[in-house]
């Protein structure tokens, strides 16, 4: 498999032939989360948007039960369950139109990183850059405005962050709308 990978990558080059990835500005868009770069197996599901798979109603045991309804108790009461809350950003600079093959930081003050980006791209349907990423629980709130920290490549101005802020997630409406937007449309925060 590699060795055709490599071999159709360099007959392409002549014809300017690149890796692209159609769809994945759109997964952004719609929320839709990729295992390793959004999420992994130390990640809350209350933390990545996923609560609302964690059912209220369910009166039989299950592997994680009691931390997840702790950590609902807390969420409900104001208190911070743990420590950063995945959310949808917009953002300037110029368009993300490559992988990020690291995460990018995010601050507030241009200086102190105090969150990362995990699934940056551009939107050509928002016409802007898109992304998700972990800021602490207590700056998840849509509007708050932070810094990022791209590479140069897609900075306005080289070394300079740029300006972004938190915004709902999914970013526009679903075609079909999926179990968290039909949960949400009917006032629940879980599925069942």
């Amino acid at each position: 498999a590699d060795d055709m990978w490599y071999a159709v990558l360099e007959a392409g080059k002549k014809h300017n032939l690149k890796v692209i990835a159609p769809a994945h500005h759109r997964r952004i868009a719609a929320g839709i989360l990729s295992w390793g770069q959004d999420l992994d197996a130390e990640t809350y599901p209350f933390q990545c948007n996923l609560g609302y798979q964690v059912p209220r109603k369910k009166t039989a045991d299950y592997i994680g039960k009691e931390a997840l309804e702790a950590m609902r108790a807390k969420m409900e009461a104001g208190e911070k369950p743990y420590s950063n809350q995945l959310v949808g950003f917009v953002l300037g600079g110029k368009k993300i139109e490559e992988y990020a093959p690291d995460f990018w930081l995010i601050s507030e003050d241009g200086s102190t990183p105090i969150g990362y980006l995990t699934s940056p791209w551009y939107s050509p349907e928002l016409e802007t850059n898109i992304a998700m990423g972990y800021v602490p629980y207590e700056k998840k709130d849509t509007g708050n405005k932070f810094k990022f920290h791209l590479p140069d490549e897609y900075c306005d101005t080289p070394g300079q962050p740029v300006d972004g802020e938190i915004v709902e997630m999914p970013f526009r409406p679903s075609v079909n709308p999926n179990a968290r937007e039909i949960a949400k449309s009917k006032g629940r925060d879980s599925a069942f």
